[in-house]
């Protein structure tokens, strides 16, 4: 009997190891699928963890170019406002200064006015008012003011302002016959202008 109890010991040891063995085999077996799955879903949350990242990306870069572009037209407005704004700091000054040359014309006016009138004399006074004709004519000329001609050129109402017409076949049409006024400019804005006959 002890060895029939041996044998059915050693059967049961036997079923026990392939008992265990089984289990073992299907634990694995399970433990592979859970890792497979949980693989499986590791790669797809990697996955989704990427298009996050990437869409990110891809916002973060579009308000980065909506940065740029909206410094970019701040910096042109910038730009225009300064060139504007030299522009009108020019324009200032040049109408101040033509302000200041036409309050001073009708001195030139009446210096010219007292040279024709004493041509007749020979004195000391009336080459006295030529120079300081001459010195005034210079000093504008050196400041940028010019004289607009217009005598016998043809009438340009951007420079002359006609008075008077007259009918005479010795001049050709719109011609200006004669100068009442001379008339100046200053970086081709007139200061004042022209008053003049014209012939028709």
């Amino acid at each position: 009997m002890a060895g029939n109890d041996n044998i059915e010991k050693n059967e049961m040891n036997v079923e026990a190891a392939f008992s265990e063995k089984e289990v073992l085999d299907e634990q694995n077996t399970l433990n592979n699928e859970e890792v497979t799955e949980k693989n499986c879903t590791e790669e797809e949350e990697g996955e989704n963890n990427n298009l996050k990242f990437i869409k990110r990306i891809e916002e973060l870069e579009k308000q980065c170019e909506e940065y740029l572009d909206l410094a970019r037209r701040t910096r042109a407005e910038f730009d225009n406002y300064r060139k504007r704004s030299a522009k009108e700091r020019e324009s200032l000054y040049d109408d101040g200064f033509s302000d200041a040359v036409k309050s001073l014309l009708p001195i030139l006016d009446n210096l010219e006015r007292a040279v024709n009138f004493s041509q007749a004399e020979s004195s000391s006074l009336s080459e006295g008012v030529e120079m300081v004709l001459k010195m005034f004519k210079d000093t504008l000329v050196k400041m940028g003011v010019e004289e607009i001609e217009a005598e016998g050129k043809k009438f340009d109402p951007d420079f002359h302002n006609a008075v008077m017409h007259i009918e005479d076949e010795n001049y050709e049409e719109n011609v200006i016959v004669e100068v009442f006024q001379k008339g100046y400019k200053y970086k081709n804005k007139v200061i004042r202008y022209s008053m003049v006959k014209v012939a028709n």
